[in-house]
């Protein structure tokens, strides 16, 4: 094990008093006795590893042989927060520029009281953000007031009142409801389901042509009027008996969204489901499985500022490990900046 002492040296000038001292080395914090490398490896063990401060503290010193406690590693977190913190609030003002933004929320919980961290996502950054409520105030506290993007989402009623300039309805969601009247023992729950499902099919096969550079956009806007007047026929089949309970409720909710069911017809940039900010949650939601959730409300807001940095690094292809140690030995300077 190498050990390294930094000396951090003062001045004084014998003609006119100025005094100062030298600058510590980046990667080394004064007063700590672990530097931003081991740190920034003890983050993602945490973070992207899922492991207790008890196993952190086994592996660091079973592999690396260096001995460290249970305070120090809360001091390694504390230096975590204070680095994190002015990046995320960048990234938040970013998420809330125009732009295509997939978002959704789940449970957390501090000392045993349940809390929402809500996820939005763009093609560079995730934002995380730690709210006490499920409600639509929370999407205008991580959106904005004003929203001029593309809102991609599920059907849940906290998305209804935000503003945007479009908004897209997740078909993933859909389809698996679909999918599970095809089991019903209603023969009329099962034909919608079927024939709902062929007209998304549909939809979905002309979005990944266009992709395919097969059709060009003028070509794709008039198929998703193809596409809508086939949903609308469905609608107008009403059997005899009028339609089972469970698809008149979805008949109702496609009707209730008409216009955010293929929005990536129009805006073919748009994904046609809500599976980028799903794929941000799932790693928060393993760790509130490992860990039980938060004890503090600052260990929560590390967890949200943590994998916001984490999925924010896989989105751009970066190595967390070496941003982060990078992030940690510029504490205290201006957070590197992101093109809006």
């Amino acid at each position: 094990m190498l050990l390294f002492e930094v000396r951090n040296l003062g001045y004084k000038c014998p003609s006119c008093g100025w005094s100062d001292y030298s600058p510590v080395p980046l990667g080394v914090k004064e007063g700590f006795s672990y530097g931003a490398r081991l740190s920034s490896i003890v983050g993602w063990l945490g973070y992207g590893g899922n492991l207790t401060w008890r196993k952190q503290q086994h592996f660091i010193e079973y592999v690396f042989g260096i001995p460290i406690s249970q305070g120090s590693l809360a001091k390694m977190h504390k230096w975590f927060q204070e680095s994190l913190e002015p990046l995320t609030k960048q990234w938040l003002k970013y998420i809330q520029q125009p732009g295509i933004r997939c978002v959704d929320e789940t449970s957390y919980c501090i000392d045993g009281i349940k809390y929402w961290v809500w996820v939005a996502t763009s093609n560079e950054v995730c934002v995380l953000m730690l709210a006490p409520t499920r409600s639509s105030a929370e999407v205008e506290k991580l959106l904005g007031a004003d929203f001029k993007g593309i809102l991609t989402s599920d059907c849940y009623s906290a998305y209804f009142r935000q503003s945007a300039m479009a908004k897209q309805k997740c078909l993933a969601h859909l389809e698996r409801e679909l999918e599970s009247l095809k089991t019903s023992r209603f023969q009329a729950n099962r034909e919608f389901a079927a024939d709902v499902q062929q007209v998304l099919a549909t939809a979905c096969i002309h979005y990944r042509h266009y992709h395919a550079r097969n059709l060009t956009l003028e070509d794709l806007g008039s198929k998703r009027t193809e596409v809508e007047n086939s949903l609308q026929k469905i609608f107008k089949a009403t059997p005899k008996k009028g339609w089972p309970y469970d698809a008149q409720r979805l008949i109702n909710r496609l009707k209730r969204h008409w216009e955010e069911w293929f929005t990536f017809l129009t805006y073919p940039e748009v994904k046609p489901d809500n599976n980028d900010a799903e794929r941000a949650l799932r790693p928060i939601v393993i760790h509130r499985k490992v860990s039980g959730g938060a004890r503090s409300d600052w260990g929560a807001e590390l967890v949200t500022q943590m994998f916001s940095f984490l999925e924010t690094m896989r989105l751009q292809g970066q190595n967390a490990i070496v941003q982060l140690c990078e992030l940690l030995s510029l504490a205290g300077r201006s957070p590197p900046g992101l093109e809006m």
